[in-house]
């Protein structure tokens, strides 16, 4: 399967920054309880003002509950006039490859993936393939142990939102301007439960609209919503599989020292194990898992890099052919 796709710029023509193109991604973070994986917008910085704020405002909510939060960026081009689809088949391949070497580094954090407008179009195949054009994967398997760790997902301004789907918010959920074919769309849905994809009906990219705004405005008005929406899905989801053996294996071995000790003497307030539920490294076992051990707080992150693109958006208009 293959398709064609065709730009077209509304509205005049962009206010591109030369930092979009400057600033360096970032591609490692620390083994905190929660990754957000960010993937940009068309012609954007990384780390960009637009976007950002969603990232603070998660990792805010997240450190006032004793949580440790941090964030990677999900490298491909968004050079406005390049060729779109070898972007997003960089991105989802990049993106699939990065949540994969980050989850073996770190398998107690959660993972969040995050897409706006063409960067939406990015986790969306991250996530269900099929990566731009031309087949690059079936995305990253939900079953597979990075695909266990992805405890939310959310778009926004999806080139490629589907309408009338149970995770869409807004009121362009029952409308698309492209949308995914059916094969695509099942394989995405694999992560319904943890996705949530906002689509305003005026906004040209997602919903075929007409006003710009709609599409520019969305962490404007919807980063605590979403924010507070990711800390619940946060809350209501279990240890990860590799944690739960690794921390089992700590309160193991640390009960056993209570109870090797106090078949020699009585137990003092000061001679008592105590353990505690916080994942830790297994410094000698054959399930040693590097657990995290990152502080409540990954601060200050930097400032995020102005961006304004005036009153424009790009539009991708998607048209498949099967060959």
């Amino acid at each position: 399967m293959s398709f064609n796709i065709r730009n077209a710029l509304t509205l005049g023509a962009f206010s591109a920054l030369a930092a979009a193109q400057t600033v360096p991604p970032k591609l490692d973070a620390t083994c905190a309880d929660v990754v957000i994986f960010m993937a940009r917008g068309n012609d954007a910085p990384y780390h960009d003002g637009r976007t950002f704020p969603f990232v603070e405002a998660t990792c805010g909510k997240l450190t006032a509950q004793g949580k440790s939060c941090d964030y990677i960026d999900i490298q491909f081009d968004v050079t406005l006039g390049g060729d779109y689809c070898n972007q997003v088949a960089e991105g989802a391949r990049n993106g699939i490859s990065q949540i994969t070497a980050f989850h073996e580094k770190c398998p107690c954090s959660h993972i969040v993936v995050n897409g706006y407008s063409e960067g939406a179009h990015v986790v969306g195949d991250v996530l269900g393939g099929p990566g731009g054009c031309t087949f690059v994967s079936t995305g990253l398997d939900n079953n597979s142990a990075a695909g266990k760790a992805v405890a939310a997902a959310l778009l926004w301004g999806d080139v490629m939102h589907t309408a009338n789907q149970p995770y869409n918010v807004l009121d362009g959920a029952d409308k698309q301007a492209n949308g995914r074919k059916p094969e695509d769309l099942a394989r995405l849905n694999r992560y319904a439960p943890v996705l949530r994809s906002y689509c305003a009906a005026g906004d040209p990219v997602c919903a075929g609209g007409n006003i710009v705004a709609d599409h520019l405005n969305y962490f404007e008005l919807y980063t605590d919503d979403a924010s507070s929406w990711l800390v619940s899905k946060i809350d209501s989801v279990a240890p990860l599989p590799s944690c739960a053996v690794s921390s089992s294996s700590v309160v193991s071995s640390a009960t056993s020292a209570v109870v090797t000790q106090s078949s020699a003497v009585a137990p003092t307030l000061s001679s008592m194990v105590t353990v505690t539920a916080t994942p830790t490294m297994v410094e000698s076992s054959a399930t040693e898992t590097p657990c995290s051990t990152s502080p409540a707080m990954v601060s200050p992150f930097p400032s995020p890099v102005p961006y304004n693109p005036g009153s424009c958006v790009l539009e991708v208009h998607v048209e498949y052919a099967y060959v």
